[in-house]
């Protein structure tokens, strides 16, 4: 079921408050055609699922010990709904200025997707989530 403007707006009010202190700059960064673009944005939420390092979770079967389990990614960025995603986003940068790309930790992007409450509706068309924010993960580049 769709939610109103009013409601969408509240939600939002919602989000700020839970994010303020914790968000940091990130760059974006894209590369496609030959050509590479950069995107400064404010107000991303960082969270490191880990030191870097692959997690697994060791278990037994038959005295033999398989390394199960863990996650396909390092961290996880929320960034603001208002953020325009290029399409050929290759990784994130954890730095505050466009020179800092080269010597700051980069992250590829494994996926994108809007996260949150918000849902619209195109008139007849399909029902699409607008969210409250966008949620990539990332793989950590050596």
């Amino acid at each position: 079921m769709p939610i109103d403007a009013r409601k969408f707006a509240h939600a939002l009010a919602l989000r700020s408050r839970i994010t303020q202190g914790r968000t940091e700059t990130v760059v974006l960064v894209a590369a496609g055609n030959g050509t590479t673009g950069t995107q400064v944005v404010t107000g991303a939420v960082w969270r490191d699922l880990h030191d870097g390092a692959v997690v697994h979770v060791p278990y037994q079967i038959a005295g033999q010990t398989i390394q199960r389990g863990g996650v396909s990614w390092d961290a996880v960025v929320e960034l603001p709904y208002t953020v325009q995603l290029p399409n050929d986003l290759r990784y994130v940068a954890r730095c505050s200025t466009v020179g800092g790309v080269g010597t700051a930790a980069r992250y590829a992007v494994l996926d994108a997707f809007r996260a949150g409450v918000g849902v619209t509706t195109g008139g007849s068309g399909p029902v699409m989530n607008a969210g409250t924010h966008w949620r990539l993960r990332l793989r950590r580049l050596v």
